[in-house]
């Protein structure tokens, strides 16, 4: 039997643990947090810049898949599902934040952490797009967010964020032109 499983595979083992979690099945979900986690902390990290919390809101994103087991309803992709409820979490984030402004302390470097010199221009160019995409409206950074590190379809990432795909594309379009737009001073300006 090979162990390379395709997206219909995936999607079907999706249902069917879905199904055992309405049930009871504690271990069904134990299996979907290990399917889903690492894609989902990666897309929240993203949002919110911040592993720690990232982590945390991954965990809430689980306890309401875990609470809403047996209503939800196969009609998308479990993984567009869940970025949908990370979405909401995220948005709720930032609206925490805006009414209690974060220290630059949240941003500095890990105890211990020491790049080596030659991956300095690596981690420059992170921080600079990390910023950049910071700059973005939120619409626009969520899609591209989706869109480059999720590689969401525009389908999926408007099912997610619950709008037209003609909606998602306007924000991706717009939002690469004004990353290109942000990042022209970390690349100098196009010739």
């Amino acid at each position: 039997m090979s162990e390379e499983s395709t997206p219909l595979a995936d999607e079907e083992e999706d249902r069917r643990l879905m199904a055992l979690v309405a049930d009871g099945d504690d271990d069904a979900l134990r299996l979907l947090v290990h399917r889903h986690h690492g894609r989902l902390v990666g897309y929240l990290r993203s949002e919110v810049g911040s592993q720690a919390t990232a982590e945390e809101l991954a965990m809430e994103v689980f306890i309401r898949l875990h609470r809403a087991a047996g209503r939800w309803r196969p009609d998308a992709k479990l993984s567009t599902y869940l970025i949908h409820i990370a979405r909401n979490l995220v948005l709720n984030e930032w609206r925490r934040r805006s009414r209690k402004p974060t220290s630059a302390l949240e941003s500095a470097p890990e105890p211990g952490d020491s790049a080596p010199e030659s991956g300095r221009r690596v981690l420059e160019l992170e921080e600079a797009f990390a910023r950049a995409v910071a700059q973005l409206p939120d619409e626009q950074r969520t899609a591209i967010l989706l869109l480059v590190q999720q590689e969401m379809p525009y389908e999926e990432i408007a099912a997610a964020m619950g709008c037209p795909v003609s909606s998602v594309k306007t924000w991706i379009h717009r939002a690469r032109s004004r990353l290109k737009e942000l990042m022209s001073d970390f690349y100098g300006p196009e010739t």
